[in-house]
C-alpha cells in the first residue's frame, strides 16, 4: 500500500515537472523598473529563440509532445501566436481604458480550430515576429506610471498590473520553449538528431 502511494506521488511529481519545467509563474506585484526592462528584453529576443528552437524540425518532429496529453510542438507555436496576440491587445486596452475587463478564452478550445492543428508553423512564426516587434516597440515607450495601470482578469477575479502582465508573458516565453526542448529529446532518442 505504501509503495503504491509512493509510486503515485512520484508519478504526479514527474507530471508536474513536465507541465512546469521552469516552475509555476510567480507574480511580482511590487514594481521594479529594471526587472520590467529585463522582461521586455526577454520578449524582444523571444521570436528568434523560438525560431532557433524549431530550426530543422520536420513535420514528423512537429507532432512530438512534451508529455502524454500535452500540446505537440506545432500546437505550442500556434498557441504562442494566439496568446501573445491577445497579450499585445490586452496591453493596448490597459493603456487606453480605465481598468478594462479583458476578453478571456480557453486555450484548449482555441487548439480545436483547424489552423491550430496544421503542421506548417510558418504563418504563426510570422505573426509572432510581427506582434513581438509591435509589442516591444510599444512597451519601450511606456513610463513607470503606465506600467502600474491594470486590467481586470475575470477568470482570476482580480486586477492584473501591467508590469505583472509583462513579467507573466516573459515567463510564458521560457515555459513553452522548454516544452519544445523536452519534446525534442524524444527526437534525439529516435536517433534523428545529434
Amino acid at each position: 500500500m505504501i509503495t503504491q502511494i509512493l509510486k503515485k506521488i512520484i508519478m504526479e511529481d514527474n507530471i508536474e515537472k513536465l507541465k512546469f519545467p521552469i516552475g509555476k509563474y510567480k507574480a511580482n506585484l511590487e514594481f521594479n523598473f529594471s526587472r520590467t526592462v529585463e522582461d521586455i528584453k526577454t520578449l524582444e529576443s523571444f521570436s528568434q529563440k523560438l525560431k532557433d528552437a524549431v530550426k530543422g524540425l520536420d513535420k514528423t518532429d512537429l507532432k512530438k509532445t512534451y508529455r502524454d496529453g500535452g500540446m505537440n510542438i506545432a500546437q505550442i507555436i500556434h498557441h504562442y501566436c494566439d496568446t501573445h496576440t491577445y497579450a499585445f491587445i490586452r496591453t493596448k486596452h490597459t493603456l487606453l481604458e480605465e481598468n478594462p475587463s479583458v476578453k478571456m478564452y480557453e486555450v484548449s478550445e482555441f487548439l480545436t480550430t483547424p489552423e491550430s492543428n496544421v503542421l506548417d508553423i510558418n504563418d504563426s512564426l510570422n505573426v509572432i515576429d510581427g506582434i513581438h516587434a509591435k509589442w516591444v516597440s510599444l512597451l519601450k515607450t511606456l513610463s513607470e506610471e503606465d506600467f502600474k495601470k491594470t486590467y481586470y482578469h475575470s477568470a482570476r477575479d482580480k486586477n492584473i498590473i501591467l508590469h505583472e502582465h509583462v513579467g507573466m508573458y516573459a515567463w510564458h516565453t521560457r515555459h513553452h520553449v522548454e516544452h519544445i526542448e523536452i519534446a525534442k529529446q524524444s527526437i534525439k532518442k529516435e536517433g534523428k538528431r545529434g
